[in-house]
């Protein structure tokens, strides 16, 4: 079974994180997989706008922690590369958070240029508590779009957002009934008929030199991560979570 679901209608590739069973946590082939569907599309004159979400009620429940111990520097590569990709595309990238998003399930989806959540969607960052570091240019784009104020609590306090207050603070562009999710995606295909080059155009002068601010803010924060994960709060937290897992 594939952890990545891909499929290609109208213009419009639909990429759905798949491991429902894990609450779609991200393994290390999941992050090179998104990667490499990326770089693929971005060349593809056909596809005009790509669509991530998750299979479940959870769109990822963030970074799969048996398997980022196992790999080591190799997980913690495919993580920032899979960042790179997000930052790099040059269509329209649109995030659908159809539940929880945890860690990176939270900060991933600001990366895109449209975040749209369902009713039940819920942005959770446990970065400080769990020993890490923040990802996902996080450390720029939540205070940039919440305000210094609203970021830290978000960040440091680990206070959740839901897809209602994350919608009136400007983190998400529209709220979604969990039940008409896919009719709601299904209405999005009206925009692959959107001209490529000229997305492309546009997406180009919308960005600007902000692509290049993004890759050094995100290789800053994974600087930072590298030393999270050699420390004793990261040691601890694991084993707390472990421990916890151990009894359900």
């Amino acid at each position: 079974m594939s952890y990545v679901l891909q499929s290609y209608r109208d213009g419009v590739k639909t990429i759905k994180f798949n491991r429902p069973e894990k609450k779609n946590a991200m393994c290390q082939s999941m992050y090179e997989e998104i990667s490499n569907i990326l770089r693929k599309d971005a060349k593809d004159d056909q596809i005009i706008l790509t669509i991530i979400t998750g299979v479940g009620d959870y769109f990822t429940s963030g970074n799969d922690l048996k398997s980022s111990m196992e790999n080591g520097e190799q997980a913690m590569k495919a993580v920032k590369d899979m960042i790179d990709t997000f930052i790099e595309y040059p269509k329209l990238l649109i995030a659908v958070v159809n539940g929880k998003a945890i860690g990176i399930g939270a900060t991933l989806p600001i990366l895109c240029d449209i975040v749209y959540a369902t009713e039940n969607a819920e942005f959770d960052t446990p970065f400080v508590k769990m020993g890490l570091c923040v990802e996902g240019c996080s450390s720029y784009t939540y205070p940039l779009i919440l305000g210094r104020s609203k970021a830290s609590e978000v960040l440091y306090l680990n206070h959740k957002l839901t897809a209602t207050e994350a919608h009136r603070l400007g983190l998400v562009s529209k709220v979604i009934p969990r039940l008409e999710l896919e009719k709601f995606i299904n209405e999005l295909h009206q925009y692959g008929a959107l001209p490529v080059n000229s997305l492309i155009r546009n997406k180009s002068v919308v960005m600007g030199n902000l692509k290049t601010q993004l890759k050094e803010i995100s290789s800053r924060e994974f600087d930072m991560l590298k030393e999270c994960v050699n420390s004793e709060d990261f040691m601890d937290a694991v084993m707390t979570f472990m421990s916890r897992k151990s009894k359900l």
